[in-house]
């Protein structure tokens, strides 16, 4: 990737644009294939060397959305500053500035018009190596965001008109800048992301089970409804098996409350569809492979507990108190 100055994938055979952009990128992260990519992928890419670092730009010309990945086992142990814009709905550009490892697990979908990104090669300092690591896959504090927003574009406006000698005296001066405005976010960060995440998953649920009623609701909406980028969307459930899977668990578990509760007369197809399952078979099959048992047993648990005069059971296991009718 970083031997290639400048790549194009207009001059391509429209089939054959993002095979080629997927080969381009193949040392450092995985892109996933979608049908839309079929129909043309243009794409731009431009790299330049600041000693040992490298700067990339990207521009998109209507690329369709993209998911990708970080690859298991990148030969480049990087870290990078990525600076992505997307043009909003009205054309206002949404500017979104991370930082990451290339060496840590890491999944993103986007439809980015131009991303930035600044990489920057181990050391031998663990204590840097260490710092860095625990800020991976978080967003630049706002801090300190506009300083290296601003820095990166100035960057790709000012190296097509510099030496390589002049680009190389620039390396230090950039990690310097990088340590200042990244590293300081690692003396809180233990503090006040489990709190923060938590918060952010308390929301998410509660907008999910707002609008789980319909079979179309997914990652792309809920990021809209909780004014969140996608990309951090999807880093706040990397760890949880993905944010399509916390809104499925989310649709089986109150399908789970409703069928153990006695008091709801509902066929298992009419609560397969409030919580958005169109398909029968479909809601009985993921129901299973979350709890071991069919929704069919599920009912029957609950209907049993009620005769017995027992509290009813959550979908967790928890017990609780029916209460007066």
């Amino acid at each position: 990737m970083f031997s290639v100055a400048h790549f194009r994938t207009d001059g391509l055979p429209a089939q054959d644009q993002f095979d080629a952009w997927r080969s381009l990128h193949k040392g450092t992260i995985e892109l996933l294939p979608t049908c839309a990519a079929q129909g043309g992928f243009a794409a731009a890419f431009s790299s330049w060397r600041l000693g040992g670092l490298v700067l990339t730009r990207v521009v998109y010309s209507g690329a369709p959305d993209r998911q990708w990945r970080h690859h298991p086992k990148s030969y480049l142990d990087h870290w990078c500053v990525v600076l992505a814009r997307t043009a909003a709905a009205d054309g206002t550009p949404c500017v979104d500035l991370s930082f990451r490892s290339l060496a840590l697990p890491y999944e993103g979908r986007a439809q980015d018009s131009e991303v930035i990104t600044l990489y920057l090669p181990r050391d031998q300092r663990l204590a840097d190596e260490q710092r860095f690591d625990g800020v991976h896959g978080l967003e630049v504090s706002p801090d300190f965001a506009q300083v290296l927003i601003d820095y990166m574009d100035s960057l790709v406006r000012q190296l097509p008109q510099v030496t390589a000698e002049h680009a190389a005296s620039l390396e230090m001066p950039t990690r310097a800048l990088i340590a200042a405005c990244i590293i300081p976010q690692s003396v809180y960060q233990d503090a006040a992301r489990a709190p923060l995440g938590s918060v952010l998953i308390d929301r998410a649920r509660m907008v999910v089970r707002q609008n789980m009623a319909s079979p179309d609701f997914g990652p792309e909406r809920l990021a809209r409804l909780l004014a969140m980028s996608r990309s951090k969307l999807y880093r706040l459930f990397e760890h949880g098996g993905g944010v399509a899977h916390f809104i499925n668990r989310e649709r089986l578990h109150e399908a789970h409350q409703r069928l153990s509760s006695f008091r709801n007369a509902l066929s298992i197809h009419a609560i397969g569809n409030e919580v958005g399952f169109i398909d029968h078979s479909t809601f009985s099959r993921a129901f299973r492979r979350e709890f071991g048992y069919s929704p069919t047993e599920a009912r029957e648990r609950g209907l049993v507990r009620s005769f017995a005069g027992e509290p009813e059971e959550t979908a967790g296991g928890e017990q609780c108190s029916a209460g007066p009718s």
